[in-house]
């Protein structure tokens, strides 16, 4: 069996970081679960005892990061940053002795910062939704880390909450974002990635059930989900781009499984492209992957080296947006990552990989008005 994971936590107040002692539990969600929702703001709990052998007690607001301390297995990186954000909740649960004391850290992700930025009267421009993102994370005094950004936004005038914005541009993109840091310790980052780069990204993450053949980083796992989903079938999709007419896409038949995305598609021709681009997106009532379970315990070395087997770490750090291939039952399913949840313990660590499969990311476009479609259906916008 494999070593556990070493988790650590630490929390900065002014210029200081403090180490969060004795962690008993600890849990992590990022992403989303399903490639049809909005992104909300990513969260992490934290359970500790012995509040009173504390020498800095955290507060609400202070900075704070949940890591994997491994040393020596990666050149120049010891620490793997799994989540950045901030406390939210300190709740301290007192018991009749000191060493009964326990204490449940709630955190919220860097989105609640965007959450917390009201503009008002905001000019967005009309430009790529890459540099709409860039400029509203401006305009908000937040970081951010954008790519790839393929539609054009329309400009308007926004007075709400920058996150509200930020969903409202990814879901224009078809894009996925997550909350991290360039270094450790650093500045906290949203990063941003356009539709078209799951087809860009080479990393890629195997998980073997022995079935399939073998991979020099490959991972197992115990646990895996297939579902048949309305989320997955749409016969009817409605773009409603914000200051034109409404367009939509559909195979007219009944019962209706309808879909209305509310954008800032700046025509009436691209959010027509963008309407039935989702509705050829989903298009299957069969039952397909949704997501997977492993640990870190029942990992082993390489097979090709021997050495540690990093994949399980980076599958916790940065697994969003990446792509999956997993081997079941003799039968191989590519995706991409779209969550992860995070549960850990001293003893074990579990995540689960929520997943959409590729065959709902076909980004194609071919740019001739006979070749480009298949049909009569465009394959990309």
């Amino acid at each position: 069996m494999a070593t556990p994971s070493l988790w650590k936590a630490e929390f900065k107040q002014g210029a200081t970081w403090y180490e969060l002692p004795n962690i008993t539990a600890l849990s992590i969600f990022k992403g989303r679960q399903l490639q049809i929702d909005d992104y909300s703001i990513e969260s992490a709990q934290i359970s500790t005892e012995f509040p009173s052998s504390w020498t800095t007690t955290p507060k609400l607001g202070d900075q704070i990061i949940l890591y994997i301390y491994k040393p020596g297995v990666v050149i120049g990186k010891d620490n793997f940053t799994c989540f950045v954000g901030r406390i939210r909740d300190v709740a301290i649960n007192y018991g009749f002795v000191t060493n009964m004391d326990s204490v449940t850290i709630s955190c919220e992700g860097l989105q609640a910062d965007w959450g917390r930025a009201q503009l008002v009267n905001y000019a967005l421009a009309q430009q790529t939704t890459e540099d709409q993102i860039l400029y509203l994370g401006v305009a908000a005094g937040l970081a951010t880390s954008q790519f790839f950004g393929r539609s054009i936004g329309s400009a308007q005038t926004y007075t709400g909450n920058a996150f509200e914005l930020a969903n409202l541009i990814t879901r224009t993109e078809e894009a996925r974002m997550w909350g991290g840091e360039a270094s450790f310790k650093g500045t906290p980052t949203l990063y941003w990635y356009g539709r078209n780069t799951t087809g860009l990204i080479t990393t890629e993450y195997v998980f073997n059930d022995g079935t399939g053949t073998p991979y020099s980083v490959q991972m197992k796992y115990e646990g895996i989900q297939f579902r048949s989903s309305a989320d997955n079938y749409y016969n009817k999709v409605t773009i409603s781009p914000e200051g034109l007419a409404a367009q939509t896409a559909t195979l007219s038949t009944t019962p209706i499984y309808g879909w209305d995305k509310t954008t800032l598609d700046y025509t009436t021709s691209q959010a027509s492209d963008h309407a039935q681009w989702v509705l050829n997106n989903f298009q299957t009532k069969n039952s397909t992957l949704a997501s997977i379970t492993l640990t870190d315990v029942q990992q082993t070395n390489r097979y090709d080296t021997g050495l540690f087997n990093t994949a399980f770490l980076e599958v916790c750090e940065l697994p969003i947006n990446k792509n999956g291939k997993i081997y079941f039952r003799g039968s191989t399913y590519n995706t991409v990552i779209e969550g992860v949840q995070i549960d850990a313990t001293p003893e074990q660590t579990r995540i689960t990989l929520f997943m959409s499969g590729q065959d709902n990311n076909a980004y194609l476009v071919l740019n001739n008005a006979v070749y480009g479609t298949l049909d009569n259906n465009k394959l990309g916008f």
